[in-house]
């Protein structure tokens, strides 16, 4: 019998699955988020640049693989566990993170850009372009939970590589996280 603390390994050497899963589509984010960026910078009128940008979404992108992706992986996981549906799980996963990911994209994105764009002056988002945004971060979510499916059994016996992602992708929260900071701060 199975301890509650137990976890799921693809091989005995490897990270848990799940954290692999994790660092997997936070990389996957972030590469989607500097992939949009400029159409970022375009809907909020020029008021960013899209390295900045890039790395403040990154913040944001992080923070959710990390914790709520966390929640909707395990989620997947119970409520698949017992189906042998191998060939379908890669897209229950994608259809997981498009839901999660839309849901905190068209929350989360427009707020933050709001409240840089309203302190300085310029004009709030439409909601004709937070809805851009809320399709943007779907598209993110289907393709870094997707990838988040498929690539655990492929990088197993590549731990050096996954805790290298893992960290480079903390290291642009933090430096996002700083950017956005002094950002508020010069509005103040």
């Amino acid at each position: 019998m199975a301890g509650w603390l137990d976890v799921r390994r693809e091989s005995k050497d490897s990270l848990p699955t799940m954290l692999m899963q994790a660092i997997v589509i936070a990389a996957v984010l972030c590469v989607c988020e500097l992939i949009s960026a400029p159409i970022y910078v375009k809907m909020s009128g020029g008021a960013f640049v899209p390295l900045p940008w890039f790395l403040i979404a990154s913040l944001f992108a992080v923070a959710f693989a990390y914790t709520v992706g966390f929640v909707l992986l395990w989620a997947v996981e119970s409520l698949t566990d017992r189906l042998d549906i191998p060939r379908l799980l890669p897209f229950i996963y994608a259809l997981a993170g498009l839901i999660g990911f839309a849901a905190w994209g068209y929350a989360v994105f427009p707020a933050v850009i709001d409240s840089v764009l309203t302190p300085a002056q310029g004009i709030a988002l439409t909601g004709t372009a937070k809805l851009g945004i809320g399709v943007n971060c779907a598209a993110a979510g289907f393709v870094s939970f997707f990838f988040g499916a498929i690539l655990p059994g492929k990088l197993a016996n590549r731990r050096t590589a996954v805790i290298a992602a893992g960290i480079a992708t903390i290291v642009l929260a933090v430096l996002g996280g700083i950017i956005y900071g002094m950002t508020l701060s010069a509005l103040s």
